[in-house]
């Protein structure tokens, strides 16, 4: 028996995804995120010892961790999982079962599945497209500038294909949308590897700012109630009493001194 040429995709009930803590089986596939950094496609049937990565996590968590700046102004460009491989391409979970056939050489997954195939930024991406608009985890969002927008948390402004902005097409943009699938299956059949459609949008206030700004709040509120902190207010507070209290009493004394002891008067 062979082994699926992506193989290090080891994603068993006890797998945990580092973004919610939650088991990887819990992840919906189309949430899922599988994570290469060489591209599947090009990976042979003799390449079943290849390390590929293959790790699995939360998508929408996946692409805030890849694309958005943290608090110190970085962006992550390893594995959230194994920190071993710079991450190259990433799948969502029904891509990664029809790009990669199991042992038998038959997708996993129950239907063929539409798959568009882009870069954004330095990472391609394999999403999967359901296969009609009633489907109930897509209904309304079927297409694939939704479904890119909503993966990579962006306001898609233009898709542009070999140099040519293809989208937004100012007659009809149903036809664009024809064309990057039919393109994308095109570059899949041929095994590119790098993809034909590039990908530009504005990006959206994210989970990591929003988590990492939240955190970075909470940090300092407990640095200021950490037992050093708490130590050096108690501190200064008690030597400003005692000061206070200091200057009072002499201030005290020297009045009742001058009460008790007037000064002599002085004779003409």
């Amino acid at each position: 028996m062979t082994t699926s040429p992506h193989i290090n995709a080891q994603a068993d009930a006890t797998s945990i995804c580092p973004f919610t803590l939650k088991p990887i089986s819990s992840i919906d596939k189309s949430d899922l995120a599988v994570i290469y950094n060489c591209n599947p496609l090009l990976l042979q049937e003799d390449d079943k010892n290849a390390k590929c990565c293959g790790h699995e996590c939360s998508l929408l968590r996946l692409t805030s961790y890849l694309h958005d700046t943290n608090v110190a102004g970085h962006m992550h460009s390893s594995c959230p999982v194994c920190q071993k491989f710079k991450v190259a391409v990433v799948c969502d979970g029904n891509a990664a079962r029809a790009l990669c056939p199991d042992a038998e050489g038959e997708s996993s997954h129950e239907e063929e599945q539409t798959i568009i195939y882009f870069r954004y930024g330095a990472i391609l991406y394999y999403l999967s497209l359901p296969k009609s608009s009633s489907s109930a985890r897509f209904s309304g969002t079927s297409n694939a500038i939704s479904r890119i927008g909503a993966v990579l948390n962006v306001d898609v402004k233009h898709i542009i294909h070999k140099g040519k902005i293809i989208y937004p097409d100012k007659t009809n943009n149903d036809d664009v949308l024809e064309d990057i699938i039919s393109i994308s299956s095109t570059d899949i059949s041929q095994k590119r590897k790098k993809p034909s459609l590039v990908v530009m949008g504005v990006r959206k206030q994210t989970y990591l700012k929003k988590t990492e700004g939240s955190t970075s709040i909470v940090m300092a509120v407990l640095g200021l109630l950490s037992p050093r902190t708490l130590f050096s207010f108690v501190t200064f507070g008690l030597v400003w009493i005692l000061n206070a209290t200091k200057s009072l009493g002499s201030g005290v004394w020297i009045f009742v001194q001058s009460m008790l002891y007037p000064p002599p008067q002085r004779s003409e």
